[in-house]
């Protein structure tokens, strides 16, 4: 396990490492509700359940990483994740060390795994072939790039699954008993690595997949929740071609999407000394850094036999089945 520990992954790889990992063993994630984590900390996700923790406890966990550093984690940045971090059972990866002066965790619903087990839970991985460590061209020797084994180059194509049951729409309209084909609609699914710098240019890395639908003209993060298991062998459709977006104004869209507001902790002194206060930050997406990676998505459709007409899985409209993407209801 020595290289794993000698070689520190890149946050982003590291991060990608764990939720693929994740992923193989059955653990979904969905998103978290903590708006403004603590600094250096980042809530990848809350899982139901995590087998390799406790395989009999069915409750909720929020998974955190701990971006690599050259300083160890100190007893202050503990402190105020412990002040900020939501009520529950919390599992920590973190690629810092603890320095000497932090506190042990000695709460049943806080699990801290220091680097020694990161690599070790990972390095697992890779020798029983879960997961493949492989030296790209272009990155420098000791930079493992991690997969799923199945996948080396992680861009298979998705589906999602339909938002409302097509029988009901038609009934709804008075279109009940029409006879419809199921089809799948293309799309496209950008997996966004970058930076989000604050205005006090404090910066987190992180990474974001982003649908776009170009059917719906639109950006959208995409809901892990909300992607089906497999994709049905089905006829696919296309928009027109200038139905996608131009590269520059793709990371335009992109760079107002991921942007966010998070709140910070300020502290101030008046006469009655110091007094804490928050404030809503604006942290900006740093698009000129950041990597795009296209793979295939595939939204669920169904063309409407009685009306020719192609009804959008996701959002409920109908397009017309010359793959001109122009709404008609």
């Amino acid at each position: 396990m020595g290289s794993f520990q000698n070689h520190p992954f890149p946050p982003s790889i590291m991060e990608s490492a764990i939720r693929k990992l994740l992923e193989n063993r059955a653990v979904n994630l969905r998103p978290s509700p903590v708006e403004s984590p603590p600094h250096g900390f980042i809530c990848i996700g809350i899982a139901k359940r995590v087998p390799d923790l406790h395989p009999s406890d069915n409750r909720e966990v929020f998974v955190w990483h701990v971006p690599s550093d050259l300083l160890s984690l100190s007893e202050q940045e503990l402190e105020r994740w412990r002040v900020d971090a939501p009520k529950g059972r919390h599992w920590i990866l973190s690629e810092r060390e603890l320095s000497p002066d932090s506190s042990p965790f000695n709460s049943s619903d806080v699990i801290f795994w220091g680097p020694d087990s990161i690599s070790n839970w990972i390095g697992q991985a890779v020798l029983s072939g879960e997961l493949v460590a492989r030296n790209p061209d272009g990155m420098p020797k000791g930079d493992l790039l991690l997969s799923d084994s199945d996948n080396p180059d992680n861009c298979e194509p998705i589906s999602l699954k339909p938002s409302f049951d097509p029988a009901y729409w038609l009934a709804h309209r008075g279109m009940e008993g029409s006879v419809i084909t199921p089809v799948l609609l293309n799309a496209k699914l950008w997996t966004v690595t970058g930076d989000l710098v604050a205005p006090s240019l404090d910066v987190e890395r992180d990474h974001w997949s982003v649908i776009e639908d170009p059917w719906s003209a639109c950006l959208r993060m995409l809901d892990y929740s909300d992607q089906a298991n497999n994709i049905p062998d089905l006829r696919t459709i296309s928009p027109a071609d200038e139905s996608w977006l131009p590269e520059s104004r793709l990371h335009m869209e992109i760079q107002k999407l991921l942007e966010v507001r998070k709140r910070s902790r300020v502290e101030e002194t008046d006469s009655s000394g110091p007094v804490k206060s928050m404030l809503l930050e604006k942290w900006s997406f740093r698009k000129e850094s950041a990597q795009f990676h296209e793979s295939a998505l595939f939204i669920p459709g169904w063309i409407i036999q009685t009306t020719g007409k192609i009804l959008h899985g996701s959002n409920g409209r109908t397009y017309n089945l010359d793959a001109s993407p122009s709404a008609t209801t």
